[in-house]
């Protein structure tokens, strides 16, 4: 079944302090690719790459990003239909971030599970979490 990646699993995958965990995190994302399971939405992309600018700097960022990009996982652009749905959802989930919304109404949209270890999916009926 098709999974779409969450902030926190890449966020894991770079900066796991655990090696165990990165290690589990590493095999994960090497089946999802492998196998043509994984979804990476724009959000995420642009979260982690966010994320890489402030710890590692802005030539680290553009690398992942276009490493990401060349992953093999397929790239999920922000629809007007996942639009849609995100704005609905963040109405009925005032406490969930946006970007959380939109992970979820991808999920909703390629009928794929949530690939991450936040909790703020669980409140959503239509959606199932997974982690490594």
């Amino acid at each position: 079944m098709k999974e779409v990646i969450d902030t926190r699993f890449l966020r894991e995958l770079f900066y796991a302090k655990h090696l165990e965990t990165k290690e589990k995190i590493y095999r994960k994302f090497s089946m999802l690719v492998s196998k043509n399971e994984g979804i990476l939405p724009t959000i995420v992309l642009a979260e982690i790459t966010q994320i890489t600018c402030a710890l590692r700097g802005k030539d680290m960022a553009e690398s992942r990003s276009q490493a990401l990009i060349q992953s093999g996982l397929e790239i999920q652009d922000l629809t007007s239909t996942i639009a849609e749905k995100a704005g609905i959802l963040k109405c009925i989930n005032r406490n969930m971030p946006m970007g959380d919304c939109i992970i979820a109404a991808t999920a909703q949209v390629t009928h794929a599970r949530v690939l991450s270890d936040d909790p703020h999916f669980d409140s959503i009926a239509e959606i199932k979490r997974v982690w490594i």
